[in-house]
């Protein structure tokens, strides 16, 4: 049984607070003993002391109402992501499931920069302190996806009645200068003959760049594709980011069917399935983090042999192959561009994948 202070200290019956050398602590104890809430941060920072002491007080009171405690915005956040989960995979409000994952790594900075504050105290000042912070980092354009994440997720709030109005609509973000980088044939094919050179995996995924260049595909797509995709007309790819566009069929060339018939003919461990184009030597689909471990080491061989050779190369991956294949079909004045990509925006295309180092026009007639 909880007694009630003798001393009065400004707080309510039944929240605590501890300043310690270093980390600030103040909770809030259920009367089964079980905690209902619990913020902590540095002690050196004394607005963030006063702002979870007075949003400790405000939660105290809701719950000597019988209301449950907000959260902040990391219950938010959380509530957003179960949503997003819950939805039907054919819903167009649902996000794609690579989408969410990488959504979920932006998240946990927000939650850091934001998480203990209640969603309804955010204001557009907190928003560009956070861009601006970040940007002073280096961290400029992942501020810009972590704010626009940010913004829809207080735009759910306002959907689900926690919020009146989102308080970052019409924040400006950081304007960012990214360089584009256009992959040349020659590393695509220096990329080929050290892979091949190597075998195993690392001509596995040359293979699966050179076919990402090919047929303009996404990252995730490229290491999602299954071997019942290949068509006697050519191959049929799933969207990676919405399951309601219809697949995009991109025919055969002589070069493509080298490519995949190379492919099919890579040596795997003998307890491989048949089931993705390229998966690792157990057939089995490669995740973010095995795909880029191997890709890594591709490179670093692709350099070494370089730097020997004294040839030009730089490091590129799959995206990069994208843009290359983009950029490859409007030098040649290919029309199907917004049909090979899947996209529906000729601006996305053009400030996205554009990478040429050069664009040729004639003159005014």
């Amino acid at each position: 049984m909880i007694k009630r202070r003798t001393k009065s200290d400004g707080l309510p019956f039944r929240v605590y607070e501890r300043l310690g050398k270093r980390t600030y602590n103040i909770w809030y104890k259920l009367p089964d003993g079980k905690w209902a809430f619990s913020y902590s941060c540095s002690v050196l920072d004394p607005i963030k002391v006063s702002t979870l002491r007075r949003r400790a007080i405000e939660e105290s009171t809701r719950i000597e109402f019988g209301f449950e405690p907000t959260g902040g915005t990391s219950a938010l956040i959380d509530a957003w992501f179960v949503w997003q989960e819950s939805l039907p995979i054919e819903d167009t409000k649902r996000r794609a499931d690579s989408t969410i994952a990488e959504n979920k790594r932006e998240a946990k900075n927000l939650k850091a920069a934001f998480g203990e504050i209640d969603p309804t105290e955010i204001n557009k000042t907190q928003g560009y302190h956070y861009l601006d912070t970040c940007a002073a980092a280096g961290r400029g354009t992942k501020a810009n996806k972590e704010i626009s994440l940010l913004q829809v997720i207080l735009e759910y709030g306002v959907r689900n009645g926690t919020l009146q109005i989102n308080p970052l609509t019409g924040i400006r973000k950081n304007k960012v200068v990214t360089k584009k980088r256009y992959v040349t044939h020659g590393e695509i094919e220096h990329a080929i003959n050290v892979g091949k050179q190597k075998g195993g995996t690392r001509y596995l995924v040359a293979l699966a760049l050179k076919t990402a260049w090919l047929c303009v595909r996404r990252s995730v797509e490229v290491r999602a594709i299954t071997r019942d995709c290949i068509t006697n007309e050519g191959i049929r790819w799933k969207d990676g980011k919405s399951t309601t566009k219809p697949p995009v069929l991109i025919e055969w060339s002589e070069e493509l069917r080298e490519t995949i018939t190379e492919t099919l003919n890579l040596k795997r461990n003998h307890v491989a399935g048949s089931m993705y184009l390229f998966g690792n030597m157990r057939g089995q689909k490669y995740t973010k983090g095995g795909w880029k471990a191997v890709l890594d080491d591709l490179m670093t061989d692709c350099l070494e042999e370089a730097e020997r050779h004294k040839i030009p190369f730089q490091r590129f991956n799959l995206q990069h192959c994208r843009r290359k294949g983009v950029s490859d079909k409007l030098e040649t004045g290919q029309d199907d561009v917004l049909d090979a990509t899947g996209h529906t925006s000729e601006r996305m295309i053009r400030g996205v994948y554009d990478s040429r180092l050069e664009k040729k026009a004639k003159p005014v007639k």
